[in-house]
């Protein structure tokens, strides 16, 4: 595995260097190629892969599942994407492409697993009802130099092969497959899960002024904060909920 790991260092590291976008997308898949090979080993599931810094690695909350991604920033302000998720049962391996270019996603349509619009998961919260078991994504991609934005989504699976979007949020009298927050690219924004509270907490997004309304490069945190409740396979949304002690 060490071998393994400085092969895909050295591959990371020249992509961060790549001059070109051609040298970039052949890069990219080299490091999925390579990374494929080294999760094949079973013992991968539990291999920290520390020396990796550009590689997202997380554990969904259950412990069954570890998402990598990794994002290529292009010098026209766009990204692409890799992600492969690795079951620990049978240590079996779906992986999320980008068809053509990474996109904002639509709020209500489901998502084959080769033609994802891209992003770096950083939360994957199962959520079990009457016996079955979706995974909800925290996630965050560069939309562009003008916007960033973060991604609420559900993923779920028929054996290995994966899907996303399902219509488990809702919003007054609005159901969708997923929440998207997006914002301007020189601000920042939070969204995290609370464990007790089964909320998905995150921060009100508004104009910083009225005139800029719908101009979304325009739009940030307002120090307020929404939430998505979890109750039975449904995401609930509120307003205006107290966070203070999440972030």
């Amino acid at each position: 595995m060490s071998e393994t790991e400085k092969e895909l260092s050295t591959l990371f590291g020249a992509l961060k260097k790549s001059p070109t976008k051609e040298e970039s997308l052949s890069l990219h898949a080299q490091v999925e190629t390579t990374l494929q090979k080294a999760l094949k080993n079973p013992k991968s599931f539990q291999y920290p892969f520390e020396n990796l810094p550009f590689l997202g690695k997380i554990y969904s909350d259950d412990n069954l599942l570890r998402i990598y991604t990794w994002n290529v920033p292009f010098i026209d302000g766009t990204f692409t994407y890799g992600c492969i998720i690795q079951h620990k049962k049978n240590n079996t391996l779906t992986v999320l492409k980008i068809k053509d270019a990474a996109y904002k996603p639509e709020l209500n349509r489901f998502i084959a697993p080769n033609n994802w619009y891209g992003a770096l998961y950083y939360r994957a919260i199962p959520v079990t009802y009457k016996k079955k078991t979706y995974y909800t994504l925290l996630g965050w991609s560069g939309n562009d130099d003008l916007t960033n934005f973060k991604t609420i989504d559900a993923l779920t699976f028929n054996g290995t092969r994966a899907q996303l979007g399902l219509p488990v949020f809702k919003r007054k009298n609005k159901t969708t497959h997923r929440h998207l927050l997006e914002y301007g690219a020189r601000y920042s924004m939070s969204l995290d899960y609370d464990k007790k509270k089964k909320q998905i907490i995150f921060d009100h997004l508004a104009p910083s002024s009225n005139k800029f309304e719908g101009v979304r490069t325009d739009y940030g945190p307002d120090f307020s904060y929404d939430a998505f409740q979890l109750k039975k396979k449904d995401w609930i949304f509120k307003e205006d909920v107290d966070a203070r002690n999440n972030f």
